[in-house]
């Protein structure tokens, strides 16, 4: 029974990022000729496409570099293998749905390290608030800096920005008083067979949130983060480059944002759809023509899921999993039901 309500989340999961990606895409191309919008990316600077491949794929880099510092207090991890780990994961979030492989980091490290599976969920926790700071902090200086932007974007901005505070809330929350609650409220309410591995499980995700303490280590990897998410704003303006559009570096912090709205919706591997239109509705605040902005948004998607996937691609065997394994992954953690540390 549970496994056709899963089958059948899955399915309706997928309708509905079909009728999103389908919907964007048709508003995308509604008003552009194919044969203009072929005349506009062969107009792409070969030179400028070499440096935008090099910036995405010092993204991830930058990804396994910050783990590193993420994960020093539970265990000294190389900065190679996290590479590994994150190549991998990431190209299952893009590759398969319900973003299997956000279960896939910590599934994999915890069997490539000593660092056990909820260590590294309350670690990834962590993480998640700091992306979250971070997108946050961009999408302000763009409402600040940038006076061209609509009613409903600046309006809109206050969604992600309050949501980053109640979850910066609740995980400090978690981390101070996590366990007295569970205690107090939850342990009480469950069978004692079943409270020692609630507990357990619980005491490793609060070990995995051993950073929040050490404020010199927090400000590293905010400021690590800063740089991360700098690194798509950068591939933007170069991509803008690449096509010689007439738009100034803010252009790139808007496309930055409107993307991130787009991640919001459902979406097939790869954010196509929301992706294309979403650059396309970014740089006409400056003036980009639909036909250029939606060759823009083709390129910049496909050498970011590209690089991304090679990178995943060419890390599976250093890994020593398949891709079938990673598939398997999600079942294999609910067979062990939310390891413990």
């Amino acid at each position: 029974m549970a496994a056709a309500r899963g089958d059948s989340h899955r399915v309706r999961n997928l309708a509905l990022s079909l009728v999103v990606s389908g919907g964007f895409l048709y508003l995308a191309f509604r008003n552009v000729e194919l044969d203009e919008l072929g005349q506009a990316l062969a107009r792409v600077d070969g030179g400028w496409l070499l440096v935008a491949v090099i910036v995405s794929l010092l993204i991830m880099v930058f990804r396994a570099w910050r783990w590193q510092l993420e994960l020093r207090p539970l265990e000294h991890v190389p900065v190679g293998r996290l590479w590994v780990v994150t190549s991998v994961a990431y190209m299952a979030i893009n590759l398969l749905p319900v973003r299997l492989g956000e279960i896939v980091r910590p599934w994999l490290l915890s069997r490539r390290s000593g660092v056990s599976f909820s260590n590294v969920v309350g670690n990834l926790v962590v993480e998640k608030m700091m992306d979250s700071i971070c997108i946050v902090v961009y999408m302000l200086a763009g409402l600040l800096f940038i006076e061209s932007l609509p009613v409903w974007v600046r309006q809109g901005a206050l969604v992600p920005a309050t949501i980053a505070g109640v979850f910066v809330s609740v995980v400090v929350l978690f981390w101070w008083k996590g366990e007295a609650f569970v205690d107090r409220w939850v342990l009480r309410l469950l069978p004692a067979r079943f409270g020692g591995r609630v507990k357990g499980i619980l005491a490793a995700v609060t070990a995995g949130m051993r950073i929040l303490p050490n404020p010199g280590l927090l400000l590293t990897v905010f400021v690590v983060s800063l740089a991360l998410w700098f690194l798509p704003i950068l591939s933007s303006y170069i991509m803008i480059r690449a096509f010689d559009l007439n738009a100034p570096f803010s252009a790139a912090l808007v496309v930055f944002i409107f993307i991130g709205f787009g991640t919001a919706l459902p979406n097939l591997p790869g954010m196509i759809g929301p992706y294309q239109y979403a650059c396309q509705l970014a740089l006409g605040l400056f003036g980009v023509s639909q036909v250029d902005g939606l060759a823009y948004g083709i390129v910049l998607n496909a050498v970011q899921f590209l690089t991304l996937v090679a990178q995943g691609l060419c890390a599976l065997p250093i890994a020593g999993v398949r891709f079938a394994d990673i598939r398997k992954a999600g079942d294999e953690v609910k067979l062990e039901g939310a390891p413990a540390s």
